[in-house]
């Protein structure tokens, strides 16, 4: 690898030639300074860190405290564990082995914990169980943007922060022998790498990479992150080491388990720094990316972090209690970390084909799509509309170099994680709520993963698509999850028929209408549930609705309510009695369910049902949703390390908060209204973007406070008399009044 150091230089030379100034969400000289409240100090990165809760282990969130900007490709934050530990922290541990360089929030898998840092004392150590270090919650810190934590092993006090690309970590050392570990096979991820590489570059640089051959939940298609780490001090001497054995004054080394370290003698209090960039294009880039922090001023640029934060936060002002600001603005700041920006600051990204492309759009990665339809990018459709716009645009990007629209797509690679073809949810809410991209390119897109059968069924289009075309639903004996993926696929298919009416494609529209309908084939008129249908047209016998057999994650009585867009049809075909019935007793008490445990009962901490306490509004019982979506918020959401009632995947749970405290919910992206439920707040003020022309829209609630039940609403002045309210009235600014009583 000495071809590092030439390129370097020639990178050098040319990076004051780039202009960078496109990627506006990652320049950080385009800060917008202002005068207005740190709204950060609401934001409690511990939150959702915790594993045991009321609730058991299901109650995990798994977020992870550390450092990052919003949408940050570098999530910079201590690992405590690997083995199911899926965000690498958990808040009941005691030990830390390091600070890794890229992490998800709330996923119910494990992945990325890739380039751990972790500086020591004394002797060189090697392995995670030998180098890790005692800590305390009394010396530790996190806040948006920055982390500390005390060191007890070492007596070290670590700090992080970072930009989009590049971390930065600031140790401060007692005096004695010191050294910084590098561990470059160091992951989160179900299976180690098979080849990684670290380089000692200079006596103030290491570079290096890790290959992760079969990344999150079933992917098959590797990924590589490379790495560029800058010291503000240079090494007194250094090593490697691969496997068990260390190689002193090695500069370089390869295999699946190495690693580098270099040595100080310290004085007491000395600092050293460090600026790590990272890239998944290669080693240059990575260099690169470290251009995003000029200067050793670990300070400013903790402070740059925080008015980015303050900047996104306070895009939503809220008046109302301590604790409910705290769970809302930590919903909002946990709704905000992801998709992650995928493309370096001179553009460059790797596609789904693993071809380095340019873009000329922040390019996104990693989307929860399964989880994340639902609440979370209507809600960045709502507050960041060109966010959501690249993310589009990235999507369809996924799509040219891929050849399929992706379902839970990890670092620009396909997975088989999830089922559904919700990327079309996405795209439709998007564009029907007045957001542009290539909608020509987007139609085709959702066309193709609606009619054409999948040749890699793993990765491909819809599985079991050739069923669903054929007998108007996915049958039991044929596919596995069929109940779910029949709804889901009639769900997506009556998005994809809204864009083919906005677009004048009317044969298409009536086809995909026609399809929207399928959901019936899968109704049994004797239980009234959705329950799993043969090939030959008859109904599973033997059938528990409790039990997770021909479901997703969920059971008869989840996905029961599992047509969004249709609830008016659903109560037709249900009864409006046996809907009514079927909700209360759903709503009786709320489960927690283990993985496969049966249960009949509302379930918040996963996605199937979460639009569910919203459905009281179509049967004329609003009343009825307004107690129930106060209970959840209320009992069980809180700001305690376990305050958010399961995996909060991307933030879909976090983005379900953030909606229903303000009072209104968008039971069916796609569908151009939100239902009304009951705010939290005495007032929000929405600042919506110069996108949608740039007004506020406010909503007063008044005495939200010690009530939860709406009398009367007043829209601009004049009474609403509907249970939902539209995307156009809010975008157009004004305001809305909830009258509460008790």
């Amino acid at each position: 690898m000495r071809g590092i150091a030439f390129l370097i230089i020639i990178l050098v030379l040319s990076a004051n030639a780039a202009n960078y100034a496109w990627i506006d969400s990652e320049s950080e000289d385009k800060i917008v300074h202002t005068s207005y409240d740190d709204i950060t100090r609401y934001v409690n990165p511990f939150i959702g860190t915790g594993i045991y809760s009321k609730w058991g282990a299901m109650g995990r969130g798994n977020c992870y405290p550390g450092a990052v900007v919003p949408f940050g490709m570098v999530q910079l934050s201590p690992d405590t564990g690997m083995e199911n530990h899926f965000a690498g922290y958990h808040y009941e541990d005691r030990y830390i082995l390091g600070f890794s360089h890229n992490h998800l929030s709330g996923v119910g898998c494990p992945g990325m914990g890739d380039v751990l840092v972790m500086p020591i004392m004394g002797s060189v150590k090697i392995t995670e169980d030998d180098y890790k270090s005692r800590f305390s919650h009394d010396k530790e810190e996190a806040k948006p943007g920055y982390y500390m934590v005390y060191l007890e092993t070492y007596g070290i006090k670590a700090e992080l922060t970072a930009t989009a690309h590049c971390g930065m970590h600031r140790y401060t050392f007692p005096q004695g022998n010191a050294h910084i570990i590098i561990d470059v096979s160091h992951t989160l991820e179900d299976d180690p790498p098979t080849d990684a590489m670290v380089e000692i570059v200079d006596n103030k640089s290491i570079a290096g990479y890790e290959t992760i051959p079969n990344p999150f939940c079933g992917g098959k298609t590797p990924y590589t992150i490379y790495f560029f780490a800058i010291f503000s001090k240079p090494f007194e001497s250094y090593g490697t080491w691969n496997g068990n054995m260390i190689f002193y004054n090695n500069k370089s080394q390869r295999g699946n388990d190495i690693g580098a370290f270099v040595n100080y003698s310290m004085r007491q209090n000395e600092v050293i720094e460090i600026k790590v960039g990272i890239s998944y294009v290669n080693i240059e880039q990575a260099y690169l990316n470290t251009k995003e922090i000029p200067a050793w001023d670990f300070d400013s640029i903790v402070a740059k972090a925080k008015q980015k934060w303050n900047d996104m936060l306070h895009v939503i002002e809220v008046e109302g209690k301590e604790e409910d600001k705290i769970k809302f603005y930590t919903a909002l700041y946990h709704s905000l970390l992801m998709p992650h920006i995928f493309n370096d600051t001179n553009g460059l990204y790797v596609g789904m084909d693993n071809i380095v492309y340019k873009a000329n759009h922040t390019h996104y990665a990693t989307f929860s799509l399964w989880d994340t339809f639902r609440s979370e990018h209507p809600l960045l459709t709502l507050l960041f509309p060109r966010i959501q716009q690249d993310m589009i645009t990235s999507l369809l990007e996924q799509y040219r170099h891929g050849g399929w629209l992706p379902k839970w797509p990890f670092l620009n690679r396909y997975t088989n994680c999830m089922i559904g073809d919700h990327a079309c949810a996405v795209i439709a809410d998007s564009y029907m709520k007045g957001i542009r991209f290539n909608i020509s390119l987007a139609y085709e897109a959702m066309k193709k993963g609606a009619t054409q059968l999948p040749k890699n069924s793993d990765f491909d289009g819809r599985v079991g698509l050739q069923y669903y075309m054929q007998l108007g639903y996915v049958p039991y004996d044929k596919v596995l999850q069929s109940v779910s993926r029949t709804l889901e696929f009639s769900y997506d298919d009556w998005c994809i028929a809204q864009v083919a009416k906005a677009i004048g494609k009317d044969s298409d529209y009536n086809l995909f209408m026609e399809r929207a309908q399928y959901y019936k084939n899968v109704f049994d008129p004797v239980t009234k549930f959705m329950r799993p249908r043969l090939a030959n047209g008859e109904f599973k016998k033997f059938f528990i609705p409790s039990l997770w057999d021909g479901y997703t994650e969920g059971n008869a009585w989840t996905y029961s309510w599992f047509v969004p867009h249709d609830i008016k049809g659903l109560v037709e075909t249900m009864g409006a009695k046996m809907f009514e019935y079927r909700l209360n007793h759903f709503f009786r008490r709320f489960s927690y369910p283990m993985w496969d445990m049966p249960f009949s009962h509302y379930w918040h901490g996963n996605e199937p049902d979460q639009h569910v306490p919203y459905l009281y509004n179509y049967i004329g019982k609003p009343r009825k949703t307004q107690e129930v979506v106060r209970a959840i918020m209320d009992g069980l959401y809180d700001i305690t390390p376990s305050g958010i009632p399961g995996n909060d995947d991307c933030g879909q749970l976090s983005s379900w908060y953030v909606f229903s405290a303000m009072g209104f919910y968008p039971v069916c992206p796609g569908n151009t209204s939100y239902q009304l439920g009951s705010p939290i707040f005495e007032k929000v003020v929405i600042h919506l973007d110069e996108y949608y022309g740039g007004k506020n829209f406010t909503i007063i609630a008044k005495n939200a406070t010690h009530e939860k039940y709406v009398r009367n609403v007043i829209l601009n002045g004049k009474p609403l008399e509907r249970t939902w309210i539209k995307h156009e009235e809010i975008v157009n600014g004004g305001t809305l009044i909830f009258e509460m009583t008790s």
